[in-house]
């Protein structure tokens, strides 16, 4: 009987921690790169069947720019960023610099072009999707380094 109950407990304490993991912070590596711009869903029409796919439609980045926004009410940060099609800018990591009372300030990583890659002379919209870290808030602006580039998040 002794032995059932501490089977049940190391069981129950193995579920505990394992939640807690999955639970844990957001991953500080990309989520999802692609090509193009993020899409965001629009305010359904008056009467519309509530089970309808949403219709989405790009956010509006200026050509040239690099630009973080937050989508899925905060959730999830999206780089975009401007270049060739060939030998987009991606980002690979967000940091921490200073939590949400110290400052709200991440910097995201982005991997680099080898100098010998061949790429084309197009200028194209590139998309990197991070978690939004667990130390940030989306009640005040969020500092983002990207390449020594300062880009400021409004309030989500």
């Amino acid at each position: 009987m002794e032995q059932r109950l501490r089977v049940r407990h190391v069981g129950a304490l193995l579920a505990v921690l394992g939640a807690l993991s999955l639970s844990g912070c957001a991953s500080p590596t990309a989520i999802e790169d692609f090509s193009g711009l993020p899409q965001v869903p629009v305010a359904a029409a008056a009467g519309a069947d509530e089970e309808a796919e949403p219709e989405l439609e790009e956010i509006e980045v200026p050509e040239g720019e690099t630009a973080v926004v937050y989508l899925d009410y905060g959730d999830r940060l999206a780089l975009v960023t401007w270049g060739s099609s060939t030998c987009p800018v991606v980002g690979s990591d967000i940091v921490v610099v200073e939590d949400a009372d110290s400052g709200n300030s991440v910097r995201i990583e982005t991997v680099a072009i080898p100098d010998d890659a061949i790429c084309t002379a197009d200028l194209v919209p590139h998309t990197t999707i991070f978690g939004t870290p667990e130390n940030t808030t989306t009640t005040k602006p969020l500092n983002v380094d990207v390449n020594g580039e300062q880009i400021v998040v409004p309030v989500k």
